[in-house]
Order: structure tokens, then C-alpha cells, then sequence
């Protein structure tokens, strides 16, 4: 269970207040994975300066999103990558650089079925067992189109009592999902995105 952080000294000694997180703010996340994605925030808070965000199911789930994980995702930028794979050094199992591969599920464009590629610099950490895979400029394709513009966002956060953990939106989860003809994964954002809603 996750809970924001009591109130602590600022940089200028001002105290912040806590505050009671609201519905869509608790995490409801593998207790594994929950602590690998609070280690990990606390070192990059200070660690990186690059735009940095936990994807993948993982991150729906901190959302709201009725789904399972078996790893975390973070998505950056190439500069992103490099930098928190010198922050968490200990953990890297796999140097960054450029990989390219197919999705696991393939799009449904017009009741075709076509195959799904993603693209990036890439690299994968291990913290305390959890497998962390790390995309840097991720770009996607369908079959044989275009490569897509590399994925950009504003992060959206939810709260831990070590600080809070930036999120990829679920609006860009929608989105993709929706391109892809993923229409059971758009129904499954689109509760979270009203029980947010409903919760406020």
C-alpha cells in the first residue's frame, strides 16, 4: 500500500504537508515490482535529467488499468537510457544499444492482422528480481508502413512514500492502442480513465 511521504524539510527547511492520496494515486502493483519501481524513482529523481516514465502493463496498473505485469518498462529518451543505466549501473544486464523487435500481439487494421515492430535504444536492468527493460526514442510500425515518430508525452505521477513515480498518460496508451486496433485494451483504459473520474 502506498502513501505519500510525511511531511519532510524542504531544500529551504519549509516542511511539506502530507496529504491523503486520492483513488487513482494508490498502486495496486506486485509487491516485487512495486519495490524495484520505488528503488529505482528514488535514484532517478536526482540520477537523471532526461524525461523518464514507467510503461508497459506495469504502468497501467498504477493507473487503474485491470492488468497484469510480469516486468517494468521505462520509456526516455537515447540520452534517458544512457543516463539511467550510469545511475543503476549495479543492475544493468544489458548494455544500451540500438534493438529492434516484434510485439507479442499483432494489429487488427480493418480486421487484418498485421505485425507490430518497435525500435529504440535499448537496454534491460534486474532490481531485487524484477526484470526492468528500458527504451530509449521508442518508435513503432505496422507491417510494412512507416516507422512512427518516436513516442513523446508529459509524464502524469502517482505517489509512493519515497517520492513520486512519473507514468507514461493513458491518454497516449489509448491512443496507440486504439491505431493498433486494440479495442478490448481501449475498453479496459477507458474504465480506469472513468473510475478516476467517479473517484474524484
Amino acid at each position: 500500500m502506498l502513501n505519500v511521504p510525511k511531511g519532510n524539510p524542504g531544500p529551504a527547511g519549509k516542511v511539506i504537508p502530507s496529504r491523503v492520496p486520492t483513488a487513482d494515486e494508490v498502486v495496486a502493483l506486485s509487491q516485487p515490482q512495486l519495490r524495484s519501481a520505488i528503488k529505482i524513482g528514488a535514484r532517478l529523481l536526482t540520477g537523471t535529467g532526461e524525461k523518464w516514465a514507467i510503461g508497459g502493463d506495469a504502468g497501467e496498473i498504477m493507473m487503474g488499468v485491470n492488468v497484469k505485469a510480469d516486468r517494468l518498462e521505462i520509456l526516455t529518451t537515447k540520452k534517458g537510457v544512457k543516463e539511467i543505466c550510469d545511475e543503476l549501473e549495479e543492475f544493468v544486464t544489458l548494455a544500451p544499444a540500438d534493438a529492434q523487435k516484434k510485439l507479442g500481439r499483432e494489429a487488427d487494421i480493418e480486421g487484418k492482422m498485421l505485425p507490430v515492430f518497435a525500435k529504440s535504444y535499448y537496454a534491460e536492468l534486474v532490481v531485487d528480481g524484477v526484470k526492468v527493460e528500458i527504451y530509449g526514442d521508442m518508435q513503432l510500425k505496422v507491417g510494412e508502413w512507416e516507422w512512427g515518430d518516436p513516442l513523446d508525452f508529459n509524464p502524469e505521477y502517482t505517489y509512493t512514500f519515497a517520492g513520486r513515480l512519473p507514468l507514461v498518460p493513458l491518454s497516449l496508451k489509448s491512443e496507440l492502442a486504439l491505431g493498433l486496433g486494440w479495442l478490448d485494451r481501449v475498453s479496459l483504459i477507458a474504465d480506469a480513465v472513468l473510475q478516476k473520474h467517479h473517484s474524484h
